[in-house]
């Protein structure tokens, strides 16, 4: 009996690191965009804190050059912001250019996959009735095995009687 071998291995090889890589790729792309959105959420609630704070400044009456510096602050975290979203709707195409990748790498990857088990369970079964058909072989010359050999007995159990 052969042992199993798979004549595609090296391109399953291929496939499973190209995954790999592909998998590599859109995690680095998920932890990018993540860091995107946190800063982003950083600059929109500057943004809010910094109007909230104008806002008091205007009510308390504050001169004019601290409302001014208060308010370019708050039109800088303002621009930031916007930038900022920029940034992260970019990070996010790209998870989802990753994604997509990752997806046909998986299935590429997969489809060699199922073809391996599909061929091993194939070699299995071969190597199975190989097996039986020794042990018929084996059975038939010893003259006890088989339904053949007991059908044979019992005739002639029967002629004797």
């Amino acid at each position: 009996m052969k042992a199993f071998r798979f004549k595609f291995k090296r391109l399953q090889d291929i496939r499973e690191r190209g995954e790999d890589e592909a998998m590599l790729r859109l995690s680095l792309a998920q932890r990018d965009l993540g860091r995107e959105e946190k800063l982003l959420n950083e600059l929109v609630g500057m943004v809010q804190s910094s109007g909230t704070k104008l806002s008091a400044l205007v009510r308390e009456g504050a001169p004019g050059d601290v409302l001014r510096n208060a308010d370019a602050f708050r039109l800088s975290a303002a621009a930031a912001a916007d930038s900022q979203e920029m940034s992260a709707r970019h990070a996010a195409q790209e998870v989802a250019e990753r994604r997509g990748e990752f997806r046909r790498a998986n299935q590429e990857a997969e489809a060699i996959r199922k073809l391996h088990e599909r061929r091993r369970e194939e070699h299995r079964k071969e190597s199975l009735r190989e097996a039986q058909k020794q042990l018929d072989e084996i059975g038939a010359r010893s003259g006890r095995g088989g339904a053949h050999s007991r059908a044979r007995g019992r005739a002639h159990e029967w002629r004797k009687k």
